[in-house]
């Protein structure tokens, strides 16, 4: 049942006309399973091998091409930016059915950038959003590289999230059952949250009705370096249109976070 989590939309995805630099890359899972992503450089003069890099682990439905949305501002601010798609979206080879995976997959992003001679490995931070926040929070737990992370709406149980899309939230009796039967608890974000002793930086709006804010609230109570930002009447998808000052949050956490040493 939890390939119902997914919904990969399968596309010839090209970088924007607008991105001219943009790279498209291909690189290998640890299965040998085929991915691919942009990889596109800061925008402000800074050459690529002396600007951060985000990595961007994106959400739910759609691929790249509808996610660069969340992160399009960040090279005109001087980060060079690699979004790239799980298994099974856009042109990425494979299907994506279970978690592993595609934490599997995250994982090989992350060695892609760290292999390449115009990154600075020393400088490498996370964007993670809904889904790719639980995602990306269980790469972080095991790889120090990833110096910060910035979490967007995102849950801290996979069962709790079914729970609370079946009965509401907090979910209801038969919401609990339906999701203890239907769905396993294993890689829980909240608890790889917990092993995290690098900043974080968790976005929350409190009119979220896809992951309700309690979400937020209860990973950055495992984070011992989380901090929590509740964004007073944002959604889930749409916190950068009415609430244009989120980019400038972003802006100021990655570069206190990913300041040259």
């Amino acid at each position: 049942m939890e390939r119902l989590f997914y919904h990969p939309t399968r596309a010839r995805t090209a970088p924007p006309p607008e991105l001219a630099d943009a790279e498209s890359v291909w690189f290998a899972s640890g299965d040998g399973t085929r991915l691919h992503g942009w990889l596109i450089p800061a925008a402000d003069g800074t050459p690529r091998d002396r600007a951060a890099t985000v990595l961007q682990v994106h959400g739910n439905a759609g691929n790249i091409e509808s996610h660069l949305w969340f992160t399009e501002y960040l090279p005109a601010a001087g980060f060079n930016l690699f979004i790239f798609d799980f298994r099974g979206y856009g042109r990425s080879e494979g299907a994506a059915r279970r978690r592993g995976p595609l934490i599997a997959d995250t994982n090989a992003a992350l060695d892609m950038l760290l292999a390449r001679p115009d990154i600075d490995p020393a400088r490498i931070g996370m964007y993670a959003q809904s889904l790719g926040g639980a995602i990306g929070l269980n790469v972080m737990a095991d790889r120090a590289e990833l110096r910060s992370g910035l979490i967007m709406s995102s849950f801290s149980s996979w069962r709790d999230i079914a729970a609370a899309a079946v009965g509401g939230d907090p979910p209801g009796a038969v919401g609990r059952v339906l999701a203890r039967i239907l769905i396993r608890d294993h890689d829980r974000p909240d608890e790889a949250i917990a092993r995290i002793d690098r900043p974080i930086l968790i976005i929350h709006g409190t009119d979220d009705d896809i992951v309700p804010a309690s979400h937020g609230r209860r990973l950055a109570e495992a984070g011992p370096t989380a901090e929590l930002m509740e964004i007073a009447g944002g959604d889930h998808n749409g916190l950068r249109a009415s609430h244009p000052e989120i980019d400038r949050y972003v802006i100021e956490f990655f570069r206190r976070t990913l300041a040259e040493p």
